[in-house]
């Protein structure tokens, strides 16, 4: 049986690796500096203060940030949600590697024999959908 694409489009730009541990930062912090986002990053890894100031710059132009300006400081806002990014994530893999079929990406994720933990969640997440599409608010 053939399936059709089943992923819808996204408007999320796809951040890059260091895009996102920046996203990261802010989504923990609720809102950013520059200053406070490199020393969050460095705990982690080392880089450059212009290196996460040219990071954020790029970020705004694709749309992932704004920048509020209060009192010579700059703060930066994610306008997208980590739940936004995901998705746009997952669908562009379910685009790539399975013609668009969500179908097809959990197919291939639960051949990857997931713990048995996981197939419980997976089961209760599947029986709330089944109950929500079968009830009257649904």
């Amino acid at each position: 049986m053939k399936r059709l694409p089943t992923f819808p489009d996204s408007d999320v730009p796809l951040p890059t690796e260091a895009e996102l541990e920046i996203l990261q930062v802010i989504w923990e912090q609720g809102r950013s500096t520059v200053g406070s986002a490199h020393f969050v990053l460095n705990e982690r890894r080392t880089r450059g203060y212009t290196t996460v100031l040219k990071l954020l710059q790029i970020m705004l132009a694709k749309g992932l940030v704004t920048r509020l300006d209060k009192e010579r400081m700059h703060f930066y806002l994610a306008t997208v949600t980590e739940p936004q990014v995901r998705a746009a994530y997952v669908g562009e893999v379910a685009r790539k590697l399975f013609a668009g079929s969500l179908f097809g990406l959990a197919s291939f994720a639960l051949g990857l024999t997931p713990a048995d933990e996981d197939i419980d969640d997976i089961r209760a997440v599947l029986d709330a959908h089944d109950e929500g599409a079968t009830s009257p608010d649904g």
